[in-house]
């Protein structure tokens, strides 16, 4: 593999690594499987790998773009660029890096909604900690909300709380922290509220 490939690479790699905190949720929301809080570990390393990226990719930018002398056997030389492939794949490189180190910002984890046909009336607010950002937020709270006798879930990444609905005769609180704590996270209960519509 040659050097611009190597450097094109490692930079989509480390841009991917780089919000994998937030990225990774999402894929396991979509996947139903795993721990959503297990890509928190990346949210310590997220500068140095986004700085990374940035080095690789310029690497593979001065690498295409600059120009060579090839000797030729006649003698003569003649000056030399990149392709147009390798020009490409590393603009497309750059895209795909920016587009992963700016997913924590888009926005594109989608809220759970409510449950009609759960008639459950009770309300717990949970105390949650070690969430990284607002996808990893919305992750918990579609799986919450997935759970049986939850009628309707909202998980507040900025007040590091959830907010649940349920019904009690279907699931008790404690499931619910448990819940939270498959998933990575760390929860308690700070208040529960019975026979209170929210």
């Amino acid at each position: 593999m040659e050097k611009t490939s190597i450097t094109t690479v490692g930079g989509v790699v480390t841009a991917v690594f780089a919000s994998l905190c937030c990225i990774g949720p999402v894929l396991v929301a979509l996947l139903g499987i795993g721990s959503i809080g297990a890509f928190a570990v990346f949210e310590s390393y997220r500068w140095y790998l986004i700085a990374s990226t940035v080095l690789l990719l310029g690497l593979a930018f001065l690498l295409v773009y600059r120009k060579h002398e090839v000797k030729c056997e006649d003698g003569t030389c003649r000056v030399e660029d990149a392709g147009k492939w390798n020009k490409a794949g590393v603009w497309g490189a750059a895209f795909i890096s920016a587009f992963a180190i700016a997913f924590p910002y888009l926005g594109i984890a989608t809220s759970s909604g409510v449950h009609a046909n759960v008639s459950g009336n009770t309300v717990v607010v949970l105390a949650i900690e070690g969430m990284d950002c607002e996808v990893c937020a919305k992750g918990l709270e579609g799986s919450l909300a997935g759970m049986d006798g939850v009628r309707k879930a909202v998980v507040e990444f900025e007040q590091g709380k959830a907010i649940v609905q349920y019904d009690a005769s279907v699931i008790q609180s404690e499931a619910l922290v448990v819940r939270v704590t498959e998933n990575g996270f760390h929860a308690r209960i700070s208040e529960h509220r019975k026979g209170e519509e929210k």
